[in-house]
């Protein structure tokens, strides 16, 4: 009895204090272990998700911008150089036959001055089927740092030239390049201009092609042949029958008709074709979203220009969050304005110095230093939206030259995307 009771007693003794500690401890260093294996996972993850997102959406800002400067400076048949060629070399700017904007009144297309549409304006300027504005600082050569939290936006002044407040009240990110790019659509019908009077014109597309003075509409409109192009606004389409209605004078933007002089329309054997008249925007701004520390990442932004019926204004929308910084190059055809362009690229610049007085508004002296860009360089430094948790290399990012020195230690992972867009209507003397 004695000896079946010790045996039992030494069954129920169970675990001693050291034993249990050394059971606690040994599960709390593969507890530790366990977290750590599961902490470099899911940096890894971010960081590869960070990288994997930034690629995405450098590629769909690429490809927006590719799109749109392809088509710069197409009016038709025959792009802007030809069109606002003088007629001899040196010649005034009187001599300039082929674009014929209908937003200036009778006097200044006479005399052929486009810098009139200035300010609130300053989206029709049709003769520029590029143009661009440099943000300070942000030359090849140049360091800046970049903001830390959400953008900031600049003030006029701190670009060259300094920004028209039109384009300045969308609120662009101070040391990111500006990009405008204007033409006709791609998309044009067979047209006749079917009335005309002192203050009001109607032209009428041809039957299958009427959806292109309807469909996704900016309420501004070109009509084309091989001698000229005419540029006008109207927000009067028949849907039925693609007619649209032009008025001239008063509160519309058109200041003046057709003239005389320049109804090259008729003259010509082939009807003109009605386009689209596009133009757009291309900047850096704070975005919609929020993160989560609670500020707003940087986007690219693109902005449409639009006639609505009682202003010309742009239409901003946000394409692609993660651009913290667009840089542009500008290449430059062979010879000076004041002679046949050769279509070969044989200097880069950037904006401000693409005119010899760097001006919002140039005059067309000016204006033909733009009209010999037929390339264009882009840079864009792209951002992961969160931060990550892992080390980041703290090496400077370069932009087509610039360095752009990230706040210290921010958690972010970011990458340059750089490429370089023909502008199709202006190499090789196209």
């Amino acid at each position: 009895m004695n000896r079946r009771h010790s045996y039992n007693a030494r069954l129920a003794a169970g675990l001693s204090l050291i034993e249990l500690m050394i059971a606690m401890v040994i599960g709390l260093v593969l507890l530790l272990g366990l977290v750590q294996v599961m902490s470099a996972s899911r940096n890894a993850y971010q960081l590869s998700t960070g990288l994997a997102r930034t690629q995405e959406n450098a590629r769909f800002a690429v490809d927006y911008v590719q799109r749109d400067l392809r088509m710069a400076g197409h009016l038709g048949c025959v792009n802007d150089q030809a069109r606002m060629q003088t007629a001899v070399p040196t010649a005034s700017d009187a001599t300039r036959e082929g674009l014929n904007l209908w937003f200036l009144t009778a006097a200044e297309r006479n005399a052929r001055s486009f810098n009139a549409l200035s300010d609130n304006r300053f989206p029709l300027r049709f003769d520029l089927g590029i143009q661009g504005f440099e943000a300070a600082t942000s030359a090849p050569g140049n360091s800046r740092t970049l903001a830390a939290g959400t953008p900031v936006a600049g003030n006029a002044n701190q670009w060259t030239p300094a920004l028209p407040t039109i384009l300045a009240n969308l609120n662009p990110v101070a040391g990111s390049d500006i990009l405008v790019v204007r033409f006709l659509s791609r998309d044009g019908v067979p047209a006749v201009l079917s009335s005309v009077s002192a203050n009001s014109y109607t032209i009428l597309p041809s039957a299958y092609g009427r959806t292109v003075s309807t469909a996704n509409s900016t309420g501004l409109f070109g009509l084309a042949d091989c001698t000229s192009a005419s540029v006008f606004a109207s927000n009067v389409v028949d849907a039925g029958t693609g007619q649209v209605s032009i008025a001239v004078g008063g509160a519309s933007p058109n200041q003046s008709g057709v003239l005389n002089v320049e109804q090259t329309q008729e003259r010509s054997s082939l009807p003109p074709t009605l386009h689209r008249a596009e133009g757009y925007v291309y900047y850096v701004a704070a975005g919609v979203n929020t993160n989560a520390d609670g500020t707003r990442p940087p986007s690219l932004y693109r902005a449409r220009i639009i006639y609505d019926g009682a202003n010309v204004r742009f239409d901003p929308e946000e394409l692609v969050e993660g651009v913290e910084s667009m840089q542009l190059l500008y290449g430059m055809d062979q010879n000076l304005p004041n002679a046949p362009p050769r279509g070969s690229v044989e200097r880069m610049r950037v904006a401000s110095a693409v005119n010899a007085t760097p001006t919002s508004n140039p005059n067309n002296a000016q204006g033909d230093e733009w009209r010999r860009v037929a390339s264009v360089q882009i840079g864009l430094l792209m951002r992961s939206s969160d931060r990550a948790t892992a080390v980041q290399a703290q090496q400077a990012p370069r932009v087509l030259g610039v360095q752009l020195n990230p706040p210290s230690s921010d958690g972010y992972y970011r990458s340059v995307y750089e490429t370089t867009v023909v502008l199709r209507n202006r190499m090789f003397g196209n």
